[in-house]
């Protein structure tokens, strides 16, 4: 093992301990936090690339797009359903109060954390999604799915990969506290499935996209309807 891929797996396992410190100076401003989010994804997904690039890891490149064209038409479908249903969601929320009342309800139960991360006015809200869950949809899934899943499988086997990179991506949101660390893990077991099963980088990387930005929207539209806008 060379000392770029130490270097870049001790940062790895290290972030969690950083976000911690970091939650607790964090800025008063949404759409601040949200640029620290992404400067931070971004440094170490770029000196992830770099390390590749000067053939420091020990990891093949990733598995792009599907070798089944079935499997590419799947998802094209697949995210056009998801798509519509964001939209079926956004309708929901403005015309009922209830389903309102348990969205609010539902974020509000994930912490004071999650709340402050969710975006509020439409500068955030649109800082959110074109910034933080691009950023977290392409970086994140070159780090966990690519390099980190590929790291462990070659030191044990793929199921180990799974669940430890898995694990880890869910470490990674300590600072929401342990029950949503959990619930993280959970869905990056989710989407080492989608990348195993489609064999492709780009399609596990709108999927993570697209589920933040739900989140990120629903979120937004729900506070919007009930009067809780910053």
């Amino acid at each position: 093992m060379q000392g770029l891929e130490i270097i870049l797996l001790s940062t790895i396992l290290l972030i969690p301990i950083v976000d911690l410190v970091l939650e607790k100076y964090k800025f008063k401003s949404r759409s601040v936090e949200y640029i620290k989010i992404a400067l931070m994804l971004w440094a170490i997904t770029s000196f992830l690339l770099f390390s590749f690039s000067q053939g420091a890891l020990s990891v093949e490149p990733p598995m792009f797009f599907p070798s089944i064209d079935w499997k590419g038409y799947l998802a094209i479908f697949i995210f056009i359903i998801f798509f519509v249903y964001i939209q079926y969601m956004i309708f929901s929320i403005k015309k009922n109060e209830d389903l309102r009342i348990h969205t609010l309800k539902a974020f509000e139960e994930g912490g004071d954390s999650l709340n402050d991360l969710l975006p509020e006015s439409r500068k955030d809200f649109l800082l959110f999604t074109l910034l933080v869950s691009v950023s977290a949809g392409i970086c994140e899934e070159l780090i966990f799915r690519w390099y980190l899943y590929n790291f462990i499988e070659l030191q044990t086997d793929w199921i180990i990969a799974v669940f430890g990179s898995s694990f880890i991506f869910g470490l990674w949101h300590l600072y929401l506290g342990w029950k949503h660390v959990i619930k993280t893990a959970l869905v990056g077991v989710f989407f080492c499935g989608i990348y195993l099963f489609f064999e492709s980088i780009v399609i596990v990387i709108i999927a993570h996209i697209l589920m933040d930005v739900y989140s990120g929207t629903i979120a937004f539209y729900a506070k919007k309807a009930s009067g809780l806008r910053g």
